[in-house]
């Protein structure tokens, strides 16, 4: 029987949320371990300035405190898994919506035989179309044309766990999109469909956000260079990956 757990990452001042989720997973019969999350907004410059320089990343858009914070506290979920020496954990952040399925999709995550590192159990906003499937009870096991943003529900294995905390340095890009360049890590990426798990738009999570409460990403300063050339790289390695990948499913 494969050992697993579910995390929920939460900031301290954020307990409202952390009721909201309790009484959820209590309602669907699930135990959870709440993480705190790292605030960004809380650190020094200079701390942040050790941790990710805008000038040394490979993103187009500067990354805020609180999306440094972001990536700083799923790196104490990753670590988590390692420790507690788990199969896989369901990870959460704090704005969730279970569904009916919730139980039924982790049960299936035990269940699975193909190997994955990371599997998404939600996805917002943009859809992405699967290319791939692999049915598993009443669920499909998923490859992406291109890997969700986002990280409010996905499950992550202790190999996944290892690959995302093998890389040394600084900080490069939002967690989120660091997964969608997942070959360079050799992360093997699904979706699990349906989604078991939603997100709530009303009250979005509190770790990645801001000084200014507004979106990170839409006020950061941003480079047009590095736009051109990131978006070109990625379209390439992501088609010439992803047929690999296709080939090994096949």
């Amino acid at each position: 029987m494969k050992k697993w757990k579910i995390f929920v990452i939460n900031l301290a001042e954020s307990k409202d949320r952390l009721g909201a989720c309790a009484q959820q997973l209590d309602d669907a019969g699930l135990d959870f371990e709440r993480i705190e999350a790292v605030n960004g907004l809380s650190m020094s410059a200079e701390t942040l300035s050790q941790l990710y320089q805008f000038a040394e990343s490979d993103y187009y858009k500067e990354l805020s405190p609180g999306e440094i914070g972001c990536c700083l506290s799923h790196q104490q979920v990753w670590k988590k898994i390692i420790e507690d020496e788990l199969d896989f954990a369901v990870v959460l952040e704090d704005d969730f919506v279970l569904q009916d399925s919730a139980s039924d999709a982790i049960q299936t995550l035990a269940e699975l035989d193909t190997s994955w590192d990371i599997i998404k159990l939600g996805e917002t906003p943009i859809k992405r179309r699967a290319i791939h499937q692999i049915p598993k009870n009443d669920f499909s096991l998923v490859t992406y044309n291109k890997v969700p943003a986002g990280t409010y529900a996905q499950a992550i294995s202790a190999e996944g766990a290892k690959k995302l905390l093998a890389y040394d340095g600084f900080i490069q890009r939002p967690i989120d999109i660091d997964i969608q360049y997942w070959w360079e890590r050799d992360l093997k990426v699904f979706g699990l469909l349906p989604y078991s798990i939603l997100v709530d738009r009303q009250k979005l999570s509190d770790i990645g956000k801001n000084s200014s409460q507004d979106d990170a990403r839409s006020q950061a300063k941003k480079s047009f260079w590095k736009q051109l050339t990131s978006r070109l790289y990625f379209l390439f390695k992501n088609k010439k990956e992803r047929a690999k990948r296709l080939n090994q499913l096949d």
